[in-house]
């Protein structure tokens, strides 16, 4: 049996291999239960097995075709191992679930199958939950191995029904954890690039590519998934805490050094080898490298299914967390990439460099320059992939207690995605003793692909293994069962660095002319507000207080709404500070608006619709009103006691502290409609009001 299981496992890592080196996306639509041979479920190890053969074809043709987007590939492969985690967890002596707390099985219960059909169940769950477009697919990954995805039990004492509550609580638990799932993984930060594809006004910043996608169509690259850095961690830290000192190099002011850098990358382009290239484009493909060094070592060790799935939530959970702060980082200094720089520097006078596919080295216009690798979607700082596999190589090392990997990956003559059939000139294997080997060059891979400054590389480098640690860290309480359970998961408030950033040095507001007459709406609101249109379009209306919760010290107000990407500038007779309020945000917003003298007037500037209010003073976390604009009451002899774990925040439905056991009674010294502010232990901060009992004058 244990060569028939080798031959499984041997068989869909080759069809895999094929997948990923060669770029097919497979139809695993079509990949029956006859061509995957199954065997009895207490035999195989579910998600080599069976969950990961169907999931990276799919990844292939929905979500990244090059394999490396990272931060979408992460999340999901992340919430499907977490699912498949916790549904194990009842049948694990100590360990309990991070977002379901399921009853621990009697130990007649405790068998491999059980646990394989539990894990399978919670699997099929969270793709229904992340992929529902390719049910069909999820489905047949049941059926094949005889199980009913039809069956939706919730039964505690079932492995079907463990299965479908840990996998529906995985998705749960995840589903706003500021990745904006529902919102198809939508920028929903407003980042906007300084330079277009097409000029680059500040050669400090990250400047969009432009790509041609088949013939004659080209696409701009748009920041993916700048929100990350608003997603909430797996591990127990803040992510704004974390932070890498400024890419000084990347700054034009200091001439000597900017050139430096982008001289340094040309010398590796024009001296590329051929194992630096696969190297190269080895790490780029995430699930290739570190999907299949982990498939490697799970096989090695003989884990079980259940530890396997441990080990798999491990490893992603901790690149996920280090990619929080990288592109937290990535989005605060913006960085410009060695393609910008290089045309830059040079212009059109000739360098030295890596000439295309098959052109080997030859001396180009610098304006002609490429990467071996395209350029990914986002800054240059730091690096994102570099941060992935030192946060994986510490939490394998930890899991493992070893540095050991010893993994080969064959690269036949010719099988190169960027020179097929060039490169590598003859067969070529690539071999990997450890952890601390297989992460160096995962970072050198991002210098030799021409995509990556030196720095950036080594910021991440002397960063990202804290994460794997923190990680690893949870994971044991988890097993330990000492964590508490873990409330769903909340976007955090947008980095205090930005906010501090725009205080400090905000620009005057540069009002572009009108181009129309204020509609007759805007004119006719109020003899106080004056509203100029640049563009058509607009309605003006007085104020609706629907929403707005009892934010009523205004002294004006005006909702516009309507086509207002052009913009309009609104202007107050009276004196005052200016706030816009979002009501079309879940929740609302409400933000500080620059402002500015005209006629001695003041007057804001808005490019989206929304209501602008005067207010007789700046509003804050300090001027008695929440960020949905509801009242903060004080309150002198109040207490409530937590009804179950409760998160502890800095602001109502704020950035999380810590979380509050279930029972502990608390001094609250304020409230807002949904929420109390208390004493934790000395510190201060926001429960929510629907999971406390209270006791005394509360309002």
């Amino acid at each position: 049996m244990n060569k028939l299981l080798n031959l499984l496992r041997t068989g869909l890592g080759l069809l895999l291999l094929v997948a990923v080196l060669t770029g097919s996306a497979l139809q695993a639509q079509n990949l029956s239960g006859s061509e995957l041979s199954p065997v009895k479920l207490d035999q195989v190890n579910p998600l080599i097995d069976i969950v990961l053969p169907r999931l990276y074809p799919i990844i292939i043709m929905d979500v990244s075709p090059s394999l490396g987007d990272a931060t979408l590939i992460n999340r999901i492969n992340m919430v499907v191992s977490l699912g498949m985690m916790d549904a194990a967890a009842p049948y694990h002596e100590t360990a309990v679930g991070m977002y379901t707390r399921i009853p621990r099985q009697p130990e007649n219960e405790v068998t491999e199958r059980n646990i394989n059909i539990a894990m399978l169940h919670a699997a099929y769950q969270t793709l229904l939950g992340l992929l529902p477009q390719r049910a069909p697919v999820w489905r047949d990954m049941l059926r094949d191995y005889g199980l009913n995805p039809d069956d939706e039990s919730g039964d505690e004492s079932t492995p079907v029904g463990i299965g479908n509550l840990a996998g529906r609580g995985a998705v749960a638990g995840r589903l706003r954890d500021g990745m904006n799932q529902l919102g198809n993984y939508q920028d929903n930060t407003g980042y906007m690039p300084v330079n277009s594809a097409y000029v680059l006004r500040d050669p400090s910043r990250w400047q969009p590519s432009v790509r041609l996608q088949g013939v004659g169509v080209y696409t701009v690259q748009h920041f993916v998934t700048p929100q990350l850095a608003n997603t909430e961690p797996v591990g127990a830290f803040d992510p704004r805490e974390f932070r890498v000192a400024p890419p000084t190099a990347s700054d034009p002011e200091d001439w000597d050094a900017y050139k430096a850098q982008a001289d340094a990358v040309l010398e590796v382009s024009a001296n590329l080898s051929d194992e630096q290239k696969l190297k190269a484009e080895l790490f780029n493909n995430k699930i290739l490298s570190l999907g299949l060094s982990f498939r490697h070592l799970a096989q090695e060790n003989n884990w079980s299914p259940a530890d396997t799935a441990r080990g798999y939530f491990l490893k992603t959970a901790a690149a996920m967390d280090g990619s929080i702060v990288t592109w937290q980082e990535k989005a605060r200094y913006d960085a410009v990439r060695p393609f910008s720089a290089i045309r830059h520097i040079y212009g059109d006078e000739p360098v030295t460099a890596w000439g295309g596919p098959g052109a080997g080295t030859l001396e180009i216009p610098a304006s002609q320059w490429r990467s071996y690798l395209p350029e990914a979607d986002h800054p240059e700082y730091p690096s994102g992939s570099t941060c992935g596999c030192y946060a994986q190589a510490q939490a394998v090392r930890r899991f493992t207690g070893s540095d050991d990997l010893n993994w080969t990956i064959a690269f036949p003559a010719g099988s190169s995605r960027v020179e097929p059939g060039i490169t590598p000139a003859q067969d070529l294997a690539l071999s990997f003793a450890t952890w601390t080997d297989f992460a160096r060059n995962c970072g050198q891979a991002r210098v030799w692909a021409g995509v990556h400054f030196q720095a950036a590389v080594e910021a991440s480098a002397a960063l990202c293994g804290d994460f794997g640690d923190l990680a690893y860290e949870y994971l044991r309480e988890l097993m330990d069962g000492t964590a508490p359970l873990r409330p769903p998961a909340q976007a955090l408030d947008e980095d205090p660095w930005f906010t501090a950033a725009r205080a400090q040095n905000m620009e005057p507001v540069v009002v572009p002319p009108s181009t129309t007459p204020p509609p007759e709406s805007c004119r006719a609101v109020s003899d106080s507000i004056y509203i100029m249109a640049v563009n058509s379009g607009i309605e003006c209306q007085p104020l609706d207080t629907s929403g707005l919760g009892l934010l009523a010290g205004y002294l004006d107000a005006v909702r516009l709404s309507g086509e207002l990407t052009m913009g309009a500038q609104i202007c107050f007779r009276s004196g005052g500070s200016l706030i816009f309020f979002d009501e079309s945000s879940i929740p609302p917003t409400i933000t500080q608006l620059a402002t500015y003298d005209v006629s001695g007037m003041v007057c804001g500037w808005i490019n989206q619709p929304g209501t602008v209010l005067l207010m007789a003073s700046t509003l804050d976390k300090a001027s008695g009103f929440d960020a949905a604009g509801n009242e903060i009451t004080s309150l002198s002899e109040c207490q409530v006691t937590a009804r179950e774990h409760l998160s502890f925040r800095d602001a109502p439905g704020g950035q999380r502290y810590d979380i509050i056991q279930s029972g502990t009674k608390l001094d609250a010294i304020a409230r807002t409609a949904g929420s109390f502010k208390v004493d934790f232990q000395g510190n201060l901060g926001w429960v929510s009001a629907d999971y406390v009992r209270t006791e005394g004058a509360c309002g």
